[in-house]
């Protein structure tokens, strides 16, 4: 019987060019590290995966490692997260316009997270009405290069109340640290 289990560099060659890429954790809280190194150098010698969508929740990383490992020019050309603080590589990627950029609340992306586990197609919540995230204002568009794409998120009414529409993201992948495994695939 083999094991299912692989190491970093075989998990790297799971993420395709093109991918929709979520990680999840804050800081380096809960960052694969392992995974995301080896995705990098795999980047820097073979070129790929390139042109990737990279979701997060909250700034991981510590300045150095976590999603910091994707900040190369041609790796993510779609960026969507919260709290950036940490992220000096990405923030001047996207000041420079070298990857469309969003930022939207932690918490709405969080709870995306469970409605995209259950199959929801979103999430409504008041949260972000009437502020930069607000697609009336700036859509959480954070630079020139992602203000010519369309809308991420939504206004609605429902019954008479306004809300953003936060869409479901499609994901290809989804990496997650986990401390202790099972060949079923149960994480703590």
């Amino acid at each position: 019987m083999s094991s299912k289990f692989i190491d970093a560099h075989q998990a790297a060659q799971w993420v395709t060019s093109g991918d929709t890429v979520c990680t999840v954790g804050m800081t380096l809280i809960g960052a694969a590290e392992s995974i995301l190194s080896a995705i990098e150098a795999r980047f820097l010698t073979a070129g790929e995966p390139r042109d990737l969508t990279l979701l997060h929740a909250a700034g991981q990383s510590d300045r150095q490692r976590g999603i910091q490992h994707f900040a190369h020019p041609g790796m993510v050309t779609r960026l969507i997260g919260s709290h950036w603080g940490l992220a000096p590589r990405w923030m001047a990627m996207i000041n420079n316009n070298e990857v469309e950029a969003w930022c939207l609340p932690q918490g709405q992306i969080v709870h995306l997270y469970s409605a995209m586990a259950a199959g929801l197609a979103g999430r409504l919540s008041p949260v972000g009405l009437g502020t930069f995230v607000d697609p009336r204002m700036e859509g959480g568009r954070m630079n020139v290069r992602t203000r010519e794409r369309p809308d991420l998120i939504e206004h609605v009414t429902f019954r008479g109340d306004e809300y953003l529409f936060y869409p479901a993201i499609p994901l290809d992948v989804v990496i997650v640290r986990g401390t202790h495994a099972d060949e079923e695939g149960n994480l703590t």
